[in-house]
């Protein structure tokens, strides 16, 4: 699994519905990852919902220590791809240290790969091949 490219907006609420709220720390246990961090920044509720056949959002309330919650893509129900997903999340649209240093360098959290063939692939082209292609261009 590697996380998307990119990731929807956050949105700030005044409220969120912390009912179902997981501390940080314990998202990163979800994840099966190490919390790389101590102390209170590592007690953030946090808020995951499968968003079915949603797009996935993230809604925020205002604040470095607020509720956030987190609406991941159906991830085919493993609760261990929507938590590092919900992660990327954080680490990338919010930008929460604590979540950004418990995934770096882990090879899941790497930004997927665009289909198609790479932009490098084809072999660059010599000065007279570049010279034949600006003459039939130009008409020389």
């Amino acid at each position: 699994m590697a996380l998307p490219l990119f990731f929807p907006p956050v949105r700030y609420t005044p409220q969120i519905d912390c009912a179902h709220a997981v501390p940080l720390h314990e998202l990163c246990n979800r994840a099966e990852t190490r919390c790389e961090a101590f102390g209170a920044w590592t007690k953030r509720p946090i808020v995951v919902r499968d968003a079915g056949e949603q797009l996935p959002w993230i809604r925020a309330e205002p604040g470095d220590w607020a509720a956030v919650e987190v609406g991941v893509p159906h991830l085919r129900g493993s609760l261990r791809a929507q938590s590092r997903w919900a992660l990327g999340a954080l680490a990338f649209v919010l930008f929460d240290g604590v979540a950004r240093a418990s995934i770096v360098g882990k090879d899941w959290s790497r930004i997927e790969q665009p289909r198609g063939a790479a932009p490098g692939d084809r072999r660059p082209l010599s000065n007279a091949e570049r010279q034949r292609k600006y003459r039939m261009r130009a008409g020389v």
